[in-house]
Order: structure tokens, then C-alpha cells, then sequence
């Protein structure tokens, strides 16, 4: 009985050691990426009249306005329908980076409007947007 005890006291000492470790890494990695400003030449963009089942691209431009570099960890879509990609290098201050957007508009009808969040180390949460009216043949809505 001894030893199990001894055997749970040492996975315990083991894993709570190795719990410190990685929340040590993590204020490190927090405590780099200092928060910094950045401007979005367009923030919303209209693809205007779409036909379902076309895929268009968009490419957004940011800037870093801050004194620090841009650090951005990832971006977030509302939809499955749009993906979004970006040069995971930081940024330096002063410097752009770009953000291309693909919308994929199968099954979709009518007024479409899509956002992407960009999130990293700016002061403030960054939106992107899109947005179309897309005709599809298969589904009739009037409004």
C-alpha cells in the first residue's frame, strides 16, 4: 500500500512540474508579444452579384502602426464557406501584411455578408468583411 502511494505521490510531483514548465512558456511567449496598433486599408469588401457555385478571392492589406512587431496567432470565420489565410512571419512596425480571402458561394442565395476576426497582439479585435449578392438558379427567394 506504501509503495502505491509513494508510486501516485512521485506522478503527481512529475505532472504538476511539468504543469509550471508549460504555463512559464506561455507567460514568456504573452510577455514577447507586446500589444501594437494596426490599420486596415479596407475592411469590408463587395464581391457585388454572384452566381452560387462561383469561388472568389480577396486579399486585404494591414499595416502595423505600432511600435512593436505584428504577431498574428490566427484568423476566425463565421462560415465554412470562407477561408483565410496569412504569412505567419511577424510583421515589423511599419510594414504590411496580407490577408487573402477565398468565398466559396455553393449553396448560398441572396444577400451574403461573412466576417473574419483577425487575432493577435493588436490593442484592438479586427474585423474583416465580405460581402455579395448571389443568385442561385436552383433556389427562388423572393424578398
Amino acid at each position: 500500500m506504501h509503495k502505491l502511494a509513494f508510486i501516485f505521490f512521485i506522478i503527481v510531483l512529475v505532472s504538476c512540474e511539468a504543469n509550471k514548465n508549460n504555463n512559464t512558456i506561455q507567460k514568456q511567449n504573452n510577455a514577447e508579444l507586446a500589444p501594437t496598433e494596426i490599420t486596415i486599408d479596407e475592411a469590408v469588401h463587395n464581391f457585388g452579384q454572384l452566381k452560387a457555385g462561383e469561388i472568389v478571392l480577396h486579399t486585404f492589406v494591414l499595416t502595423n502602426t505600432g511600435d512593436t512587431d505584428l504577431v498574428i496567432e490566427s484568423l476566425e470565420t463565421d462560415c465554412g464557406c470562407v477561408e483565410a489565410h496569412f504569412n505567419d512571419q511577424p510583421v515589423k512596425p511599419g510594414e504590411t501584411t496580407l490577408i487573402e480571402v477565398e468565398f466559396n458561394t455553393a449553396g448560398l442565395v441572396g444577400r451574403e455578408y461573412k466576417t473574419i476576426e483577425v487575432l493577435g497582439n493588436s490593442k484592438e479585435l479586427k474585423h474583416l468583411a465580405i460581402f455579395a449578392q448571389v443568385e442561385n438558379e436552383l433556389i427562388d427567394i423572393k424578398y
